[in-house]
């Protein structure tokens, strides 16, 4: 009966470690870890022109955080397509990214791109596209300034769901934070 019981324990304990895995890769999931290998490349979205433009501000300050406005997707093909999460690829010396959210153009009064300080900016989160429409939502990134800024902060990871297929696609971004003198 000692076996029985020891075995029975050492089971359990196995299903509680199994359990703890699971739970830990179900929240890197949800959390949007960026395992873009575990994701198929896609090429559903196009951006606007006004994407390609270099945004920059270049009076911040040590301590401060900015709103940077992320691209403006647009679906290029025949299905809806649901935006999941966005995430800069390059963040340079100086800055770090505190969060990320999500507006509509709706709440910004038409598509805000740029850099501001001051904006409502809620919880990111999904976005529906039309099929060969522009989005009605797009993302911001919150960063922080800690130091002189050695770099662009580049390059936008879009994930994205057709259908029940979630897909991974890269696209240009740029944006330049420098520190100047103060415009308060």
């Amino acid at each position: 009966m000692g076996t029985d019981a020891a075995a029975t324990s050492k089971g359990r304990r196995v299903l509680r470690g199994l359990a703890a895995l699971a739970v830990t890769a179900a929240l890197t999931a949800a959390a949007g870890g960026d395992r873009a290998r575990d994701y198929p490349q896609g090429d559903g979205i196009a951006l606007p022109a006004q994407a390609s433009f270099l945004v920059g501000y270049e009076h911040a300050q040590v301590g401060d955080e900015y709103w940077v406005g992320g691209p403006l997707p647009e679906n290029g093909t025949d299905r809806p397509l649901t935006v999941l999460r966005m995430r800069m690829q390059r963040v340079p010396e100086g800055l770090e990214v505190v969060r990320y959210g999500t507006t509509t153009l709706r709440q910004t009064g038409g598509y805000a791109l740029g850099v501001i300080q001051d904006l409502a900016v809620g919880p990111a989160r999904p976005f529906v596209v039309a099929p060969h429409g522009q989005a009605g939502a797009y993302v911001w990134t919150r960063v922080r300034v800690t130091g002189p800024v050695r770099g662009r902060l580049s390059g936008c990871r879009f994930w994205y769901r057709q259908g029940v297929v979630e897909f991974r696609q890269d696209v240009g971004c740029e944006t330049v934070l420098r520190l100047g003198p103060s415009v308060r």
